[in-house]
């Protein structure tokens, strides 16, 4: 059984995805009007593809705000969305409280799994703290969900990036055999580092952005053709988007 605690954007698609991978799922949320309304099919997101997966696979997956499902699960991921404001400030403080709560109702041997975006450092504080109050060891892992592509991307992901205490260690069992049903690479390193790769993702990203919009602008002023310009930019470097 798998938990996925944090019913948000990041919660609902990951645990459908894996539903759809053939693992029995609990999909967790403290709110049991959210909890009941996805029981039912009703989703307060929208995503090419979700109803549908929904359907195929609702006989996997379990909607529930009971905590005590949580013991059930060898696996979890916490995926409760961290929300940023116009500042570009981040409040964990949401997710921190979920894990806090959940934690010490989660069996011993269970490997909990960090999925929302945290600041370095974030996950091996939280990691100490919870040793004290619960038999669950503390994992992150980076996600690559994009809005309006969110299906697509959880249930094809390029790889995954996995931050562990002792990278050198192999993962455990259980986070082996999620991975191994979506067949891509599997990055392991220190915790800081994959918290820090997310974040670099992100950056990247912005700046690929940025530099596109930057030379489409000087091609309307010189006469050039940026869809023109694109595939030589692949050719010399794959990764482009």
């Amino acid at each position: 059984m798998i938990g996925f605690i944090g019913l948000s954007h990041l919660g609902l698609n990951y645990s459908l995805a894996t539903a759809a991978k053939g693992f029995d799922v609990v999909a967790y949320d403290p709110d049991a009007m959210l909890t009941a309304r996805c029981a039912g099919g009703e989703f307060p997101i929208e995503e090419a593809g979700f109803g549908d997966l929904f359907a195929q696979h609702r006989a996997q997956i379990r909607y529930t705000s009971d905590q005590r499902a949580l013991a059930e699960c060898e696996l979890v991921f916490y995926s409760l969305d961290v929300r940023t404001n116009d500042r570009n400030e981040s409040d964990s403080g949401p997710l921190t409280a979920l894990i806090r709560a959940t934690a010490p109702k989660l069996s011993s041997g269970t490997i909990a799994v960090v999925l929302s975006q945290v600041a370095p450092g974030y996950t091996r504080q939280l990691r100490t703290e919870l040793r004290e109050v619960s038999a669950a060891d503390l994992y992150y892992q980076v996600e690559t969900l994009i809005f309006g592509r969110a299906v697509e991307r959880a249930m094809q992901p390029e790889r995954f990036i996995v931050g562990a205490h002792d990278p050198s260690r192999p993962l455990p069992v259980q986070l082996q055999a999620w991975h191994a049903s979506f067949g891509c690479p599997v990055l392991v390193m220190r915790l800081e580092s994959a918290e820090l790769a997310k974040i670099s993702i992100n950056m990247c990203l912005v700046a690929s952005v940025s530099t596109a919009n930057t030379l489409a602008e000087v091609c309307e002023h010189i006469g050039a053709d940026w869809s023109e310009i694109v595939p030589a930019l692949r050719l010399d470097w794959p990764a482009t988007r």
